[in-house]
């Protein structure tokens, strides 16, 4: 899991910079999914939602505990069941620990990432653990979850931006300029959404180096002929692509920088041909296709569907997508998307900010950056998509909308973790 990871950030995705080799070539001998959604755009509903294989609601997640996983599953079937985090939303102290029998999350904020300072977490400690983890197995079926905040800001890895001009900012982009540039305090212009492009693609290529060391662990281990890979991440990134204010943001819209995210399979004895599926599939098909993989029978009534079929080839039609934004502290407007693989509509709910409209509705095949709202066009598609968006809200609520905490109330060590990240005084995830 490689958190705020937009599809994009990956060269094989058509980044013009190297920045994923390792992730690129595990792909090239695998299946990488172009076109998956997430359900939601910042990461704690993005986990519940990964997890559980359901949309997130008091059915899956109440109060600050999950409720259902599919790694109970995975433990239950005699799998070791281990998990490696930098901690933040991905905490114990939600509950995602559920069904693994070792947990070690990220505690304090000494992340030291190449020359610049102190900062949330640390990468390479993080799958130094997890690597640790994988040499001391043995060799018993297993699954095995790394999770990393590398891509995520602050923005230190000067990689790609050395030579580049920084404009009004800092070396590193740092939370309290990015709270300047939101806040409308400090005016950027291309040459600074530039050189946050490549802050921002810098971290992309450390995560994948700690991916590349995960990797050839395997290797070494002689593990990898047993084990099937997955690569994705819980939400993208807004990196001032529609505005400048939006430099360094997510959980605060569903356009696809934020709901646009890698995922790609690697089995080593799939039966089905590697290469680039194009069909719209979602995050929360990811916990059903990890259970059909280790033949683990799947729960009913998830949403979320295992993807076998998908990379087989017997299954070809778009996967409707729903994701959804839910009104939290510092966050008031509550939104929702339903997306087919051609057409998006988005709901807007009171309150709304000013100059929002009610619905917007968009044709990803021609307008895949979401520029021209097609509201005023009479569609069989539109219609479709809001009764299939009205559907999906009813079967929530009727579930529980998802409440999730107030993370003001966090334990002292888990807060400042937080808040390093750049949340809880905003409210932003």
């Amino acid at each position: 899991m490689l958190d705020t990871l937009r599809a994009d950030g990956l060269s094989a995705y058509g980044n013009p910079r190297p920045t994923s080799p390792a992730v690129d070539a595990l792909a090239a001998r695998g299946v990488l999914f172009e076109n998956a959604v997430s359900h939601a755009a910042w990461t704690l509903p993005s986990f519940i939602g990964l997890l559980s294989g359901s949309y997130p609601s008091r059915a899956v997640f109440a109060g600050t505990h999950l409720r259902a996983s599919f790694v109970e599953r995975l433990r239950a079937a005699g799998r070791r069941t281990a998990a490696f985090t930098e901690s933040g939303y991905v905490s114990r102290y939600f509950g995602l620990e559920l069904g693994f029998e070792t947990w070690q999350e990220e505690e304090g904020k000494t992340r030291v990432v190449g020359e610049g300072p102190a900062g949330p977490a640390s990468a390479e400690r993080t799958f130094d653990a997890a690597i640790a983890w994988l040499r001391a197995h043995d060799g018993s079926p297993f699954f095995l979850m790394v999770h990393t905040y590398e891509i995520h800001t602050p923005y230190r890895a000067r990689e790609y931006a050395e030579n580049l001009p920084s404009g009004v900012l800092a070396p590193t982009y740092e939370d309290p300029q990015r709270r300047a540039v939101q806040q409308g305090r400090l005016a950027v212009g291309e040459t600074e959404r530039a050189y946050v492009r490549a802050l921002y693609d810098g971290g992309v290529r450390a995560a994948d180096r700690q991916v590349g060391r995960l990797l050839t662990a395997l290797d070494e281990t002689g593990l990898a002929a047993d084990t099937a890979v997955v690569v994705t991440s819980d939400h993208g990134e807004a990196l001032g692509d529609r505005d400048p204010r939006d430099l360094g943001e997510h959980g605060h819209h569903l356009y696809g920088e934020l709901l646009h995210v890698p995922l790609v399979v690697y089995h080593p004895r799939a039966p089905w041909p590697r290469g680039r599926v194009g069909t719209q599939v979602r995050l929360v098909d990811v916990g059903p296709t990890i259970l059909d993989l280790a033949g683990v029978p799947t729960p009913a009534g998830l949403e979320g569907r295992s993807l076998v079929p998908v990379m087989a080839g017997v299954e070809t039609a778009p996967r409707l997508a729903y994701s959804e934004l839910s009104p939290r502290r510092g966050r008031p407007y509550p939104r929702a998307s339903a997306q087919d693989g051609r057409w998006k509509l988005i709901a807007n709910f009171a309150p709304r900010p000013r100059g929002w409209p009610e619905v917007e509705f968009y044709d990803l095949a021609q307008d895949p950056a979401e520029r021209e709202n097609l509201i005023g066009l009479r569609s069989e598609a539109l219609e479709r998509l809001r009764a299939a968006l009205r559907a999906e809200r009813r079967a929530i609520r009727l579930a529980g909308g998802v409440e999730t905490p107030d993370e003001r109330l966090a334990p002292a060590a888990l807060r400042e973790q937080l808040e390093a990240l750049g949340y809880v005084r905003d409210g932003g995830g």
